[in-house]
């Protein structure tokens, strides 16, 4: 099929369904490589009085994992609350969670609340029920303020209401962190018929919780990998598909690499590359190398600019020679690597194919590397021990890569596993 087929109205809408690298995927068929944990998410709220927590790096997919889950759970008569946890009170979280799902103004509503709180629910006096029927409501000043608006929520809204608590991890104060934990016990030890989801970066549950590990029975704990090379080359192939093109195996191969995982970047490349063949003056159905290294340079304009700042500030400091460092650290599979590994393994190879920029030393390189762990460099990697190094955060290392990719260097080239 001729790619200029597609008329620019259905080309835009068959873009908009298959790949969203702004937004959180909310449903199945668009979530690849995610159904195994969907299982194991689904059986965990089979269990009474069990929340789920998923967490791990910072682009990983886990509001989309989550959306996805509450949709597959939450009933049909309403749909999942979504909510982020920014605010210095968790009530206060909570109370948007709530005042969310309030449709103010609905007479029917209003009626089916008098009767229900009337007949008991709740236990609310005159004033919170106005409020209710209003959608306008008091800032909760206790836990048990935040248990019975809930029970309002699961008894008037929605039969099995779901509550995505986003961005947990920017709950830093521990008190607050203590408020969510008796929350949670309090809503499954009163059996509130409302279940959470709450997402945040990190490596461990305990990371997250902290010292309420108490609450640890009531909660499901989610670790949320990087995407397989299986499920990263699927969205390519959906997305090609459903345009009626071509990306051949050697370019999904090389996308997957780049994106070391974390579908945000899949769904970029993928969706600036299917851009530049539309753009093509001559139609075309298989995309070329020239298709591919446009995509890669509009992807690079396209990305967060949180992460270029990070990457700018990173290697735009006194020399122009960070750059290179940067791209050898992220050129394996292996997150955490020593200093000989990285010089010797990928540096070298790197500036082999840079005959026009100077080449550091060993020392110089090491140098290099202990000067990125600074603030001076936004501390963009990680010490881990004598010699070995990180990435801060995992997200960047695809960063990197996709930078490297528009220099016209290939890393990351390691394997598919």
């Amino acid at each position: 099929m001729a790619f200029k087929r597609l008329d620019a109205e259905t080309f835009k809408s068959q873009l908009r369904q298959y790949l969203t690298p702004a937004r959180a995927i909310a449903s199945p068929q668009h979530l690849k490589g995610r159904a195994k944990t969907l299982t194991q998410i689904e059986r965990a709220f089979n269990s009474d009085g069990k929340h789920i927590f998923i967490y791990g790096d910072r682009g990983v997919g886990k509001t989309s994992l989550a959306q996805t889950a509450a949709y597959l759970r939450q009933s049909s008569d309403a749909r999942p609350l979504l909510v982020s946890c920014g605010g210095a009170r968790f009530l206060d979280t909570v109370r948007d969670a709530v005042k969310q799902s309030l449709p103010a103004g609905d007479a029917v509503f209003q009626k089916k609340v008098e009767h229900k709180l009337k007949a008991g629910i709740g236990g609310f006096g005159y004033d919170m029920t106005r409020s209710l029927t209003s959608g306008v409501l008091p800032p909760f000043e206790t836990l048990n303020d935040a248990v019975q608006l809930l029970s309002v929520v699961s008894e008037l809204l929605s039969r099995e209401p779901v509550i995505i608590f986003d961005e947990f991890d920017q709950l830093a104060d521990d008190a607050e962190r203590k408020v969510c934990a008796e929350l949670i016990k309090a809503v499954s030890d009163r059996s509130v018929g409302v279940r959470f989801i709450f997402c945040g970066i990190g490596t461990s549950l305990e990371d997250l919780i902290g010292v309420h590990l108490s609450t640890g029975r009531y909660l499901s704990p989610v670790q949320l990998d990087r995407l397989t090379h299986d499920a990263r080359w699927q969205i390519v192939e959906d997305a090609a598909q459903a345009i009626g093109v071509t990306i051949s195996r050697p370019h999904q191969i090389r996308i997957g690499q780049i994106s070391d995982g974390f579908p945000s970047y899949v769904h970029l490349m993928t969706e600036q590359i299917l851009w530049s063949m539309y753009d093509d003056p001559v139609p075309v159905g298989i995309c070329s190398q020239e298709h591919f290294a446009s995509g890669v340079r509009q992807a690079v304009q396209e990305t967060e600019t949180t992460l270029k700042i990070i990457y700018d500030r990173a290697t735009q400091k006194y020399s122009d020679d960070y750059q290179e460092v940067l791209w050898a650290l992220a050129d394996d599979h292996l997150l955490r690597r020593q200093t000989t590994d990285i010089y010797e393994k990928s540096y070298l190879r790197i500036m082999g194919e840079r005959r026009h920029r100077k080449r550091l030393t060993k020392r110089q390189f090491s140098d290099r590397l202990n000067k990125l762990k600074t603030s001076r460099h936004g501390e963009i990697i990680l010490g881990k021990g004598a010699g070995w190094y990180e990435f801060r955060e995992n997200i960047v290392r695809g960063y990197v890569r996709l930078r490297a990719e528009n220099e016209g260097v290939r890393i990351g080239t390691e394997g598919y596993g």
